[in-house]
């Protein structure tokens, strides 16, 4: 179900040319931005049910520990996130990974691999979605 949502959030986002476009303010607030906001809860959510699906299938993670597991799905959503930032000049969808990584920061404080690869990231992702904004504001002066 999730991945069938996370495929018409893309063809949407496509479709209307998010962050390739350009569009006045009150559209970036009404349009852009609450479709990459959901784009991005939907990578986080599909990402997520993935993990819980193969959790209930018994998969252990093979050579892997479920740890590292988790550590590679992680940097694989900031690899997307980054992307989104250089090429679609994303703040919304970026911010929504920086959300959820601290929320993993915060649950797993336990498990030092996760919880500061989770902060370490969402560090980063802050780091460069400040960048393309102030690049931005700068490009239109």
């Amino acid at each position: 179900m999730i991945l069938g949502l996370l495929i018409s959030l893309l063809a949407i986002y496509l479709k209307l040319r998010i962050g390739i476009e350009k569009r006045s303010l009150v559209e970036n607030l009404l349009v852009a931005t609450p479709f990459s906001i959901y784009l991005g809860w939907g990578t986080v959510a599909t990402v997520a049910n993935a993990a819980q699906v193969l959790y209930n299938a018994g998969w252990n993670g093979g050579p892997l520990a479920p740890a590292v597991w988790t550590v590679i799905m992680l940097v694989v959503a900031s690899v997307l996130g980054v992307l989104m930032i250089f090429t679609r000049k994303e703040v919304a969808y970026p911010l929504v990974l920086v959300w959820a990584f601290i929320g993993i920061y915060v649950k797993h404080s336990g498990t030092p691999l996760l919880s500061l690869t989770a902060l370490i990231l969402a560090i980063l992702l802050t780091v460069l979605t400040l960048y393309r904004l102030i690049v931005t504001a700068f490009q239109k002066t």
